[in-house]
C-alpha cells in the first residue's frame, strides 16, 4: 500500500488489524469500522456529554431527573420530622415518669400519715414520772399503751333510739373483755383530768373492797399481792364499787395517789392497758407481765 492510501484510511477513521495465517504467510491488512464510545444501557440523550441534566456545568436539574443531591434535599424534612417526633416522644416519656414519681411520693406520704393516725388511735407511748408504781415501773421508763384493749359501747344508748324501747341505765359491751384485776392501766384521774396516771386495777364493779392491817380484802377475802413495794399503813372501806367504775391503787402503796384519794374511777376515764416497756433496755424491758391471783 502506498503512503497516500494509508493516510487516507487514517483520515477516514479506520484501523488496521493484522492476522497471521496458519501457514505463516504474510499478514493481511483488514479494514474495520471505527466504534464510538456509547453506553449499551443509556440512550444518547442521557449520556454525560449530551444530557445537561447530568452535567452540572450545562444547566439545572431537569424535571423527572433525581440526583443524589435532590434525594438528600427531599429526605431532609423527613429526617427533621422524625427527629422532632423522637424528641417529643422522649419529652412525653420523661414527663410521664416525672409525674409517676411524684404521684408515688404523694401516695407514700398519704399512706404514712394514715398509718400514723391509725396506730396513734390504737397504741400510744407514755413516759412514767414518779415512784407510785415502784418496784415494777420507774421514772423515765417509756411505755406503750394499748388503747384498743378497753373499747366498749353502751348498748342501752342504742336501744333508746328505737321508738317504743325503754332501756334505762347503762349496759356496756366490751369488744375485748374489759378490764381485769391486776391490769396496769393509764388513766385520767377524775379530779385532775389534764394529767395521766398509771395504776393497777384492784377491784371491779360490784365488788366490796377494804384495806386494813396492811392487807387488801376483796369481798372479805384477802388479796395476795406479790408485786407491792410494802404494805399500806392506811385503812380504807369497806365499800362497794359502783357499776361502770373501777378501784385502782399504786404498787407503792404508801407513795401513791389513787382511788383511796380521788375515789372510784369511771371506765370512760381509762386511756388503755399498759402493754410494753420499750426503754431503757434492761431486766424490765419487754411485755408488762400479767398478774395472777389464787
Amino acid at each position: 500500500m502506498s503512503d497516500n492510501q494509508d493516510k487516507s484510511r487514517r483520515e477516514d477513521g479506520t484501523a488496521d488489524r493484522f492476522l497471521e495465517t496458519n501457514g505463516g504467510a504474510n499478514p493481511t491488512s483488514v479494514d474495520l469500522p471505527s466504534v464510538e464510545a456509547r453506553s449499551p444501557y443509556l440512550p444518547d440523550d442521557q449520556l454525560p456529554n449530551n444530557n445537561p441534566a447530568l452535567n452540572p456545568d450545562e444547566g439545572e436539574v431537569q424535571t423527572g431527573i433525581v440526583t443524589a443531591a435532590a434525594d438528600a434535599a427531599e429526605l431532609e424534612p423527613l429526617k427533621d420530622a422524625v427527629s422532632v417526633e423522637n424528641n417529643t416522644t422522649d419529652e412525653t416519656e420523661q414527663t410521664r415518669r416525672r409525674k409517676s414519681f411524684w404521684r408515688e411520693v404523694l401516695e407514700t406520704v398519704i399512706l404514712t400519715i394514715l398509718i400514723f393516725f391509725m396506730v396513734k388511735s390504737l397504741v400510744q407511748n407514755f413516759r412514767i414520772q414518779g415512784s407510785s408504781m415502784e418496784p415494777n415501773f420507774h421514772t423515765n421508763q417509756l411505755l406503750l399503751v394499748n388503747k384498743a384493749a378497753y373499747f366498749h359501747f353502751d348498748l342501752n344508748a342504742w336501744l333508746r333510739v328505737i321508738p317504743g324501747v325503754k332501756a334505762d341505765g347503762t349496759n356496756l359491751v366490751w369488744f375485748f373483755g374489759g378490764p381485769h384485776r391486776g391490769d396496769v392501766v393509764v388513766l385520767e384521774p377524775p379530779d385532775v383530768p389534764t394529767e395521766d396516771y398509771i395504776k393497777r386495777v384492784i377491784a371491779l364493779p360490784g365488788e366490796k373492797v377494804e384495806v386494813r392491817d396492811g392487807i387488801v380484802y376483796i369481798n372479805d377475802i384477802p388479796l395476795k399481792e406479790n408485786y407491792i413495794k410494802e404494805k399500806p399503813y392506811s385503812t380504807y372501806g369497806p365499800t362497794v364499787v359502783p357499776p361502770n367504775n373501777l378501784f385502782v391503787m399504786g404498787d407503792n402503796r404508801n407513795a401513791s395517789r389513787d382511788s383511796r384519794v380521788f375515789g372510784f374511777l369511771p371506765v370512760d376515764k381509762v386511756v388503755g392497758k399498759s402493754m410494753f416497756i420499750y426503754w431503757p433496755f434492761g431486766s424490765q424491758w419487754g411485755l408488762v407481765p400479767e398478774s395472777k391471783y389464787e
